[in-house]
């Protein structure tokens, strides 16, 4: 999706259409890349769609990338 100003990963997130049943929403991995080398950033996404917990819902910059793993059963 294109990035706009202000986007967070809440935004990104709903607009590629939510988490399902069988996703592990605290266990989301916000990877950027940062003068040549690739950080990964854990996102408690979980936290903040059930607890309005916002404090890793962080600005997205252009070329992020967002995964949501499954759970395990």
């Amino acid at each position: 999706m294109p990035h706009r100003q202000g986007m967070t990963v809440l935004d990104a997130v709903l607009e590629a259409g939510g988490v399902n049943d069988f996703a592990s929403p605290n266990r989301t991995t916000l990877y950027r890349k940062t003068k040549g080398k690739t950080e990964a950033f854990g996102i408690e996404l979980g936290d903040i769609l059930k607890k309005g917990r916002l404090e890793s819902n962080v600005l997205l910059k252009p070329g992020d990338v967002i995964t949501v793993p499954e759970r395990l059963f």
